[in-house]
């Protein structure tokens, strides 16, 4: 009885420091939930701006930083096709231009691109369609901030 109640006094101490307060703790879709907010707070930082390092790293999804310049055009693509973009018509603008430059369209990581896939430095994908709305809208944001500074 000691050893299980030290199991879940420990287990919360852990989640405590990774985030998710004990009241939370109590049931999965709390710990669920709490994992969720530490990857949005990873991709906007601290001060709510979006980032492209760090990008969901309590879920182990890397940053942005590794994609190819093909990849976040197609990815900015994506995100404007599915509406996950804030302002559109700039959105638009920096892809036009993306698109324009030489090879950026027939870059085979362009059309992974523009089928929501994030190709990873390790040679994996991950599909934005499988992250939650909220999620995906975050990264998009930081799809958006990489593609204009690659302008």
């Amino acid at each position: 009885m000691i050893f299980r109640r030290s199991g879940v006094l420990a287990l919360i101490a852990g989640l405590s420091l990774a985030g998710v307060s004990a009241a939370h703790a109590q049931s999965f879709g709390g710990i669920v939930q709490g994992a969720e907010q530490g990857a949005l707070q990873s991709v906007t930082g601290s001060a709510g701006t979006p980032t492209t390092s760090g990008l969901l790293g309590n879920l182990g999804v890397p940053s942005l930083s590794s994609a190819s310049s093909g990849n976040v055009t197609g990815l900015l693509s994506y995100c404007v096709q599915n509406d996950l973009v804030s302002n559109v018509s700039s959105a638009k603008s920096t892809l036009s231009t993306l698109t324009g430059n030489s090879g950026v369209a027939s870059d085979s990581s362009y059309a992974s691109g523009q089928q929501g896939l994030l190709q990873l430095a390790d040679g994996n994908q991950l599909s934005l369609s499988s992250l939650k709305d909220a999620v995906r809208r975050k990264v998009c944001k930081a799809v958006m901030s990489k593609a204009s500074s690659l302008l």
